[in-house]
């Protein structure tokens, strides 16, 4: 580890200007060390003006001035502000304003008689004839010889209480006084080095160098990006893909299942199936991501894949997050292959004793050749014969050491992990930057697009009534509410209370499903409206991914305000499965554009907007899924030019870290020890704990 390293790692209590007195400021506004308050960079920028005399002052500016101490008078009450009459150069009368003064202070700084300098934002009062000017604790008091601080251009950072401008200015400059250069870790020399950034930076002279297409502020950027993707490209060698024979095979129960079905494969099917297919082939181990919109024909693509392997005599397992999309999976694949004579099995949380016995000597044995599970798959009692392919169903769903527990159980197997939510361009390059992607960005042929109207709650009313309509056709509904039981901090209509309401008009048509049920109980509530005896069912987001009900043509959102545009494509692809028009009807409690989703059904787009619009998590750290959070940037940006801009950025940095891990893979060289040292900067050093969503 290097000198100026081992300086830029100190703990910010060593200062004397901080201490224990002020860390705890310190630590809440930016972390504990001196390079974390160097990464806290300007935010705004003002303008300090010098003037002779204060009639010369511009309106609502800072202003530089010398003045001389007339007078200091004492509040007469408690709450009476402190007050120091002074003279300019000009002989012009003015005042100062101090509330909860300390006195002695203020007579020791602004002696009566003394000429001192003044900055700050001078005020002035105009009634009838006369004028009075005045300012309220000023930025600066005191000698004339300091006052060359206060003229010209000031940078403004962002602080929490306990900390005042001219502290964290002051702390900083005296941080980064000292600091030395770092061994370089890039060769582009369009940047400016890491210390010659990290100064200029600190010391903006005009707005742009407050932008991130600034040369110094850009350098700092693509630094946590390299630090970033060169973290996640460390800890993707924990699940790098194994070197296995190459296996060339005819795909005959593919063929055979394709010649059954009654309907073609979309062309983005097809294309997705030979990508895999390539892959299994190739004497490496598949680690793909199928990505597809809503109603897309993941699950299709998906069995397409368990079937080849089927071929070799090997096993699938396809790990889906709920038991209600468990049970859905293992009926239709079942349904789907019983032709071909295969056996599905299914093992969820629900299975017990005998019967559970029973579903795990049919893994055990071979004769399932397909198992779909919830997490019970992941128990050290099952074991596999020969498992050859491992599905994970809304991967986002579940952590990477649950999706490595079931890839352990084989040293072989392909793993494929498949989402119904389009992930973003961005987010695709952020969090599985390691994986091969596959899209199916098409529907089967036949469905129409949904129709998608907004209406105001005011309206329920008229919302029931074409309910009624809809239903007296023998049509299902889902009706969607975003809480389960009414709160007193909210005033959302509450699922619980919603289903009460409608039962009062439909009867027990009417079902109830929620997250807050027992597995049994709301496997009873979905079976009463798959088979049709019930025909609106009120739930909360439960249904967002999966659930598949060909006869339900109408999606209500109540409160689609509170939803995500991402979340409410979701929910409204669970209707329009069939060639008959549905409708999505987005009720709202308050006013908001819902353009988007009226305009657009395409699912990819709709990410890209609602990732605009609410940004995202992190991505190494304990979350799940999201837009990684960066100290120094936000990857979202609402002006088009500058998303692309950053994008461009962020692909750099990634494309480098691949390149200076392929070059040098034990980052030995002089360059990698600076990497590495850069990867201790943003502490991503610790490979092992970096990836949790990967």
């Amino acid at each position: 580890m290097s000198a100026p390293l081992d300086y830029y790692l100190t703990e910010l209590h060593t200062l004397a200007a901080i201490g224990k007195r002020r860390e705890k400021f310190y630590k809440k506004l930016v972390g504990e060390r001196f390079i974390d308050l160097l990464w806290h960079l300007p935010t705004q920028l003002s303008f300090r003006t010098k003037i002779d005399n204060i009639q010369e002052a511009p309106e609502n500016t800072l202003v530089t001035f010398e003045a001389t101490v007339e007078l200091h008078q004492p509040g007469l009450r408690r709450r009476s502000p402190y007050r120091i009459w002074m003279r300019d150069n000009k002989n012009n009368r003015f005042e100062l304003l101090f509330f909860n003064a300390y006195d002695r202070f203020l007579q020791r700084v602004a002696p009566e008689g003394r000429k001192i300098g003044i900055s700050g934002q001078l005020k002035c009062d105009r009634a009838h004839d006369t004028v009075r000017y005045h300012m309220s604790h000023p930025d600066f008091m005191g000698p004339l010889d300091e006052m060359g601080k206060w003229i010209g251009a000031e940078r403004i950072y962002g602080l929490t209480a306990g900390l005042t401008r001219s502290m964290v200015a002051s702390v900083i400059d005296q941080v980064i006084k000292p600091s030395k250069e770092m061994p370089e870790w890039i060769t582009d020399s369009t940047y400016p080095s890491f210390l010659n950034a990290l100064k200029n930076v600190h010391q903006p002279q005009v707005y742009e160098n407050l932008n991130f297409t600034d040369p110094s502020r850009q350098r700092l950027i693509f630094d946590e990006f390299l630090a970033y993707h060169l973290g996640m490209a460390l800890s993707n060698r924990r699940t790098k893909p194994k070197v296995i024979s190459k296996n060339t095979y005819v795909p005959k129960l593919g063929a055979q299942l394709e010649a059954l079905l009654p309907f073609k494969l979309t062309n983005a099917q097809i294309s997705a199936i030979a990508e895999l297919r390539g892959d299994m082939q190739n004497g490496q181990q598949m680690v793909r991501l199928l990505q597809g919109d809503v109603g897309s024909g993941k699950t299709l693509v998906a069995v397409m894949a368990a079937l080849d392997v089927a071929d070799q005599g090997l096993q699938t397992a396809i790990l889906v997050p709920t038991e209600i999309l468990s049970r859905q999976h293992a009926a239709k694949i079942g349904e789907l292959l019983q032709p071909l004579g295969l056996t599905v099995a299914m093992l969820t949380g629900r299975e017990k004793g005998k019967a559970r016995d029973k579903v795990i000597e049919t893994i055990k044995s071979g004769e399932a050749t397909i198992v779909v599970g919830t997490h019970a798959l992941l128990e050290d009692s099952v074991i596999f014969q020969n498992l050859g392919l491992v599905v994970i169903d809304e991967q986002h769903r579940f952590g990477v050491e649950q999706r490595l527990a079931l890839a352990s159980k084989s040293k072989t197997a392909h793993i494929l992990s498949m989402t119904a939510t389009p992930i973003p361009r961005t987010l695709v390059l952020a969090n599985h930057g390691d994986m091969d992607v596959s899209i199916l960005n098409e529907k089967p042929l036949g469905r129409k697009i949904i129709q998608t109207k907004v209406i105001s709650v005011d309206r329920l009313d008229e919302v029931i009534e074409q309910i009624k309509a809809i239903m007296s056709k023998g049509r299902q509904v889902y009706w969607v509410c975003p809480l389960i039981e009414e709160s007193e901090k909210s005033d959302l209509a509450a699922a619980v209370a919603r289903c009460d309401t409608l039962r009062e008009i439909f009867g027990d048509k009417v079902e109830l499903m929620h997250g807050r049920m027992k597995g049994p109980e709301k496997d009873a509530a979905m079976q009463r409206f798959l088979s049709g005896e019930a025909t609106l069912l009120v739930s909360t987001t439960v249904i967002e991914v999966g659930v598949d009900v060909p006869q339900a043509t109408v999606m209500v959102i109540e409160h689609a305000q509170r939803f995500g545009l991402a979340q409410l494509h979701q929910l409204r692809g669970r209707v329009g499965r069939n060639d008959i028009q549905s409708f999505c009807l987005l009720l709202y409690g308050q006013p908001l554009s819902f353009q988007t989703m009226r305009d657009c059904h395409d699912g990819f787009k709709i990410a890209e907007e609602d990732l605009r619009l609410r940004g995202g998590g992190e991505i190494i750290g304990t979350k799940q899924s999201g837009v990684p959070k960066f100290r120094l940037c936000d990857l979202i940006q609402e002006d088009p030019d500058d998303a692309t801009f950053l994008e461009g950025l962020f692909a750099k940095a990634h494309n480098m870290a691949n390149e200076a891990l392929k070059n040098d893979p034990d980052l030995s060289s002089s360059q990698g020890l600076a990497l590495r040292e850069l990867l201790i900067l943003h502490e991503y050093d610790n490979a092992e704990l970096l990836r949790k969503s990967g």
